[in-house]
């Protein structure tokens, strides 16, 4: 999976000694390092508004004293997890998985330092201002047009340095990850400028149903085509190396990446299915939702196949467990995404707490699951190290995975009991709010206990850059411990030049 061996095909690695400015920010793998900091950092502060906010589904008036309106906050979290956490350690990982795919150094470790100043420091200055009520008023498009130049400035670096290090590679052809995550750097600039307007600076909107079928085909998009397609990127790398298997099927990989592209582009405009819209949009995106079966289908099948006789390192390998629960939950959203662009669905779920839930299972479950379990491989790789507390880990994994279960299931009844009651009873808002109470309250019981579980992985990751143990991995037959080799960028199951298939 990786490139070929020689010189020049190695992945690269650390160089020693240097100056701390040099080991900090020019030294090989140094920005895939910091990325992981930061993620750590922005996930707890992220999460944390979160719990605030369903908090105060339950009791209203919990913050009636404290300087923060629920307005505000609600943007502040989204922006914080979607382009603090997820976004920030997402291109971390793709800095980390381009050297060792293409067998040369990062283009430009400055720059992708760089990447990140910008990327932090734009999100940060955003997020304050929606604090103080500066804010657009366009989902997932809140921040105002300065953070939005700061934005794409750092999107088009992150452009620049992912073509050139792929362009300079020593293998030829292109394993699907390097699809996923080429493509992903393209289309996110121009997304980003398209759904921020951001040739129209004093409001960074359109006018009336115009600029509702803009934003929700930007809404859309910044999770089919950023967290979808980099997340899967990440992911079919992960998996063969977590397992030491190849991936089952390239060929799969690959209908999953074009499928994605094909069908995902339109499904925006299910959330407008009850707006006054074209109605040729709203048969486009159901159509298109339902064709995301298919490359759903794919990369069920790869990351199935691929598993096929693994099991056993998923109860001994904290990342791979972190991993392939990403998946699973993004094989659930998919088939969840399609059900409710249905006009049947739509018309029981649509403004409900069943479309927030489902939103959390795609960004929070799969694609935070993939970041965590990402920088628990990646990190210990670059440092040439344990995995600081690898129990620590795993008690993170089951707070996580049950405050889940609470966090979501809350969502889903909470919602369902809204829409047949609005729709098959027809009461008003307001009568509906006393019953869903204890199913908000499941919420913020989940939502602790995942809380919990995202306070320890700031501990998990400065602990190992600090502690820097010595690398032992468990023996995934029998659990015992054994020294492990170096990374040296090579696959520990490679195949020949005549086995691989053609990319």
């Amino acid at each position: 999976m990786d490139a070929a061996s020689g010189s020049s095909g190695r992945a690269a690695t650390t160089r020693q000694g240097g100056s701390l400015g040099y080991r900090l920010f020019r030294a090989d793998d140094s920005a895939a390092r910091n990325f992981f900091v930061v993620t750590a950092l922005w996930l707890v502060f992220g999460t944390a508004m979160g719990l605030l906010l369903a908090i105060e589904f339950v009791f209203p008036d919990f913050m009636s004293w404290l300087p923060f309106v629920f307005s505000r906050l609600r943007q502040e979290h989204t922006n914080t997890v979607m382009f603090g956490f997820l976004s920030t350690g997402m291109i971390g990982l793709w800095y980390y998985i381009l050297p060792r795919l293409t067998g040369r150094r990062l283009w430009s470790e400055p720059l992708a330092n760089l990447v990140l100043a910008l990327w932090t420091g734009g999100v940060l200055i955003g997020v304050l201002l929606i604090s103080m009520g500066h804010s657009q008023s366009r989902e997932y498009a809140e921040m105002v047009w300065g953070v939005d130049i700061a934005v794409l400035a750092a999107l088009l670096i992150n452009l620049v340095i992912v073509f050139m290090t792929i362009a300079r590679r020593v293998e030829s052809k292109l394993y699907v990850t390097l699809w996923f995550i080429i493509g992903t750097a393209m289309w996110m600039p121009l997304l980003y400028a398209i759904g921020n307007v951001v040739w129209n600076p004093p409001t960074g909107a359109l006018t009336g149903i115009n600029d509702a079928i803009w934003n929700w085909f930007y809404g859309h998009n910044v999770l089919g085509l950023w967290f979808t397609t980099g997340m899967l990127g990440v992911f079919y790398y992960l998996l063969p190396k977590e397992t030491h298997t190849p991936l089952y099927s390239v060929k799969l990989g690959l209908m999953s990446f074009w499928g994605t592209l094909l069908f995902y582009t339109g499904v925006g405009g299910h959330h407008l299915l009850w707006a006054p819209i074209p109605g040729w949009l709203k048969v486009t995106a159901v159509a298109e939702s339902i064709g995301m079966i298919l490359p759903v289908t794919a990369f069920f099948i790869n990351a199935a196949m691929t598993m096929r006789g693994n099991w056993n390192r998923f109860f001994s390998n904290v990342s791979l467990r972190f991993t392939m629960l990403g998946a699973i939950a993004y094989i659930i959203v998919s088939f969840q995404g399609t059900q409710t662009a249905l006009f049947g669905m739509n018309s029981l779920a649509h403004f409900s707490q069943y479309v927030p839930g489902h939103s959390h299972l795609g960004l929070l479950f799969f694609s935070g699951s993939i970041v965590i379990g990402g920088i628990y491989y990646a990190l210990p790789h670059i440092l040439n190290c344990e995995l600081y507390g690898r129990r620590l880990a795993s008690v993170q994994w089951v707070l996580y995975v049950v405050g889940f279960s609470f966090f979501f299931i809350g969502f889903t009844v909470a919602g369902l009991v809204q829409g047949s009651n609005w729709v098959m009873q027809g009461l008003p808002v307001w009568e509906v709010l006393p019953g869903i109470r204890v199913y908000m309250a499941l919420r913020v019981f989940g939502g602790g206990l995942m809380f919990a579980s995202f306070l320890m992985m700031p501990v998990i990751v400065l602990g190992t850059l600090a502690k820097r143990l010595p690398n032992t991995e468990p023996h995934y037959s029998f659990g015992r411990q054994r020294t492990a080799e170096p990374d040296t960028g090579q696959p520990p199951l490679s195949v020949t030049t005549a086995e691989a298939e053609p990319s």
